[in-house]
Formats: structure tokens, sequence, C-alpha cells
């Protein structure tokens, strides 16, 4: 059977510089310990984005069959995949829809994380609101502005008072002057 020869990107996001980078070339080095033959690659500095840096490699891997290749980009996940030899490939009905069941399943799989990652999320957003309001009436135990407030919590005022406006329409601290007190 003819070999299949894939241009493919691997890109990386992530801080430090020096830590993506590295982590770049470490993974390179393990698709090669784990088989995969690497004909060529090219791995570009790694460039600020916003607070992060972003990378990338360009790879040519040969790979002994479609199954591989298939494998490799489940596993791997490139940005972008061209197929430079053969010109023409040929499946059979049951191959492509193994390959697509295959491709259906990760997907799922894929869409279960995010929609436990969401619900999580929603759960420490929740908790995390939580110790904050009981933080804020802590404070006005004994009654304090909003600056004062600030300080010790290290949130703007202004952000802050938000808060402290929701706190006193929900009756939990009331605002005496310019300072708050629990209620």
């Amino acid at each position: 059977m003819t070999k299949i020869k894939a241009r493919v990107i691997i890109e990386m996001l992530g801080a430090p510089q020096e830590y993506i980078e590295k982590t770049l070339k470490d993974y390179i080095e393990k698709l090669k310990k784990d088989g995969i033959k690497i004909v060529k690659e090219t791995i570009e500095p790694a460039q600020k984005q916003n607070e992060l840096f972003s990378t990338f490699a360009e790879l040519d891997i040969e790979f002994d069959k479609i199954e591989d290749l298939l494998g490799f980009c489940f596993d791997s996940m490139p940005s972008s995949v061209e197929i430079l030899e053969p010109e023409g490939l040929s499946l059979s009905a049951a191959d492509l829809s193994g390959y697509l069941n295959d491709l259906q399943a990760k997907l799922h799989e894929i869409d279960m994380v995010v929609k436990t990652t969401r619900a999580q999320n929603r759960v420490l957003d929740k908790n995390a609101m939580n110790v904050f309001k009981n933080f804020v009436k802590y404070l006005c135990r004994e009654g304090m502005t909003t600056e004062e407030m600030s300080k010790i919590i290290g949130i703007e005022a202004r952000q802050l008072q938000k808060f402290v406006d929701i706190l006193v329409k929900e009756d939990k601290i009331k605002k005496e002057g310019d300072k708050y007190l629990k209620k």
C-alpha cells in the first residue's frame, strides 16, 4: 500500500514564552518516540498574543495507512492537515463509516467535557460569589466605607460598589452615612 504523506500544523498557546516553546518541542519529541515518522519539521518562535504566547510547528509526516493518519488527527488535533501524497485515496463504505463513527464519538466526548466544565464553572461562580458576599458582610460588622473595603479586598471601589448595592437591596447590609453596616 502507498504511504500517505501529510503536512500538519500543531499550534500551542500559553505562557511564559520559554515554557510554551519547550512544551511544543517536547510534544514533537514524544510523537517521534511514539513512532510517528516526521520527515521535516519547522518550529516557529512564540509570538506574544495579549497576555499569552502562541507558537506552531509545521510537520511533514509519513503514515503507513489512513488509519494512522486519522488516529494522529484524533490524538493531536492539528489545526491544519494537507495530504501531500498520494493524489488520490480510495475508501470502502465500511471504512468511511467507521471513521465517521470515530469522529462522532470524539465530538460527543468533547461535547460532554464542555458541558461538564460549564456546569462546574457555574457552581464555582455561585460559590465564589457567596464567599465574596459573606466577606463583604463580615467587613461591615463594624461599619466601613466602600473605599475602606476596597483596600482590604483588593477590588476597585467602583466595582465593589455594585456588590455592596446588591447586598443593600437584598437587605443583608444597610447604609448609614457613608458607611455600610451588617444587619
